[in-house]
């Protein structure tokens, strides 16, 4: 399936990345799972039902009132009193082998959270040609969305998804109009004027956290729908097929060097930020020790919460092209899939169907943990943050967005990217064309 844009989509949001795994549900075969779900399916599945337990886990750490755990599970018992949805968190490292053994013994939860495309181990297209998800074409909430190509795999429709993520730069606007910027800026060159400007007035430019190597991501998905697909919209289907390679002149190459020119001229300090890791830089940031940093709409309420600098304006933009012709990173969140083998396949989707209908009381308190900017129905106006991601709104109703790399790739060569890119800006003497070789044979080897 070719690489796509995201189009048409009236609102947008961002899931918080989650990830689900964990245990129970099914017990029946995927092949009489799958000739349940050709069909539509049973609206009254769980009034039929009886007494029933559907599975679902999560990755993270439970919070007070904790949605996934608390909120979701009451609300599942007061609209269907038989049902007892049963609910964990697990830490992430844990998710992905807790998925993988679930799934090899045909012991999965129900519900599972799978990324759009080739993102991660839990990625629909892979489980998708496995065997592993329900078709969910016969759900009524696919009315709501536009483009579910990041989620369909041979014509079927495999994980629910309400909206989409967005990677920007947050940055600090007293900070910028202490140093006189007044303007976000439109070109590469612009923006390393402002970093420059920044540094002078005895600023930070960036903060990041690449301890975790994965927030590298952030920035270099950025760069690369500016300089790679904006020219090549089927570069990774190509990959693909052998007509591109990472380390053709001028993609790769030049995206791993513009992000590395911002390490090279102290804009980002290496030497603060491979130690610290996601958290402690969202945390550097609100307290008013950096200007600015790369991070997704999905981290908007940590972003935004006040700090140690107390209450400062936030500001939210695309790192811009060195044309100044600007595109932005976007793409559908991960969603919910439902596990083939499951008993109660119909009753997953009733419910699936009910939380994401965009007026139940499921959807309500969805929206209300300020984790998801809402692609459609009640609230879908009132979301917390709205105008900060407008402009991407509006760059999508143009055309002007690219799905993440690492969706099109397969689980592992962002992995190779990262520890490559770190080894380069750790003053390990590794180079672009090190990176870019490194990435092509993990690729290879990956396919």
């Amino acid at each position: 399936m070719k690489a796509k844009r995201l189009l048409s989509m009236l609102c947008v949001g961002a899931m918080t990345a989650t990830m689900l795994a964990g245990c129970g549900g099914g017990g029946s075969d995927e092949s009489s799972s799958s000739e349940a779900s050709s069909g539509p399916y049973d609206e009254q599945a769980i009034e039929n039902a009886g007494d029933i337990t559907i599975t679902m886990m999560v990755s993270g750490v439970a919070t007070e009132n904790d949605f996934e755990t608390e909120v979701l599970p009451q609300l599942v018992k007061e609209k269907w009193p038989n049902v007892t949805l049963e609910v964990t968190k697990l830490p992430d490292d844990n998710y992905y082998t807790t998925l993988k053994s679930r799934l090899s013994s045909g012991e999965c939860p129900d519900i599972i959270l799978t990324q759009p495309m080739y993102a991660g181990a839990n990625s629909c297209y892979t489980l998708a040609e496995a065997g592993y998800l329900a078709p969910l074409n016969d759900l009524k909430w696919t009315e709501n969305m536009s483009d579910l190509a990041a989620v369909t795999y041979e014509d079927d429709i495999v994980t629910c998804t309400s909206g989409v993520s967005i990677l920007g730069t947050y940055y600090n606007k007293d900070m910028f109009a202490e140093c006189g910027i007044t303007e976000e800026p439109q070109t590469w060159d612009e923006f390393l004027d402002v970093c420059e400007t920044l540094k002078e007035n005895g600023h930070q430019p960036i903060i990041m956290g690449d301890k975790d190597m994965y927030v590298m991501q952030f920035g270099l998905y950025q760069i690369a729908c500016n300089e790679i697909y904006s020219q090549n919209a089927d570069y990774d289907e190509q990959l693909r097929t052998g007509d591109t390679s990472f380390t053709d002149e001028g993609t790769w190459d030049k995206v791993l060097e513009m992000y590395n020119e911002l390490y090279d001229k102290g804009y980002i300090d290496s030497s603060q930020t491979l130690g610290i890791g996601a958290s402690q830089a969202i945390q550097a940031f609100i307290d008013g020790e950096a200007a600015m940093t790369f991070d997704g709409s999905f981290n908007a309420p940590a972003l935004l919460a006040e700090g140690a600098a107390g209450a400062f304006e936030r500001g939210y933009f695309p790192i811009p092209s060195e044309s100044g012709d600007n595109y932005t990173a976007t793409c559908l969140s991960a969603g919910y899939s439902i596990y083939s083998g499951s008993e109660y396949v119909d009753e997953c989707k009733e419910l699936l169907d009910y939380w994401f209908d965009g007026s139940s009381d499921i959807w309500q308190a969805y929206l209300a943990t300020g984790k998801i900017i809402a692609t459609y129905g009640e609230g879908s106006d009132q979301t917390a943050n709205y105008d900060l991601f407008k402009p991407f709104i509006d760059m999508m109703n143009e055309g002007k967005a690219f799905h993440w790399c690492n969706q099109a790739w397969p689980s592992g060569t962002e992995t190779t990217m990262e520890e490559k890119f770190g080894e380069m800006i750790g003053g390990q003497g590794t180079t672009v064309d090190d990176i870019t070789q490194e990435m092509q044979t993990r690729f290879e080897d990956l396919m």
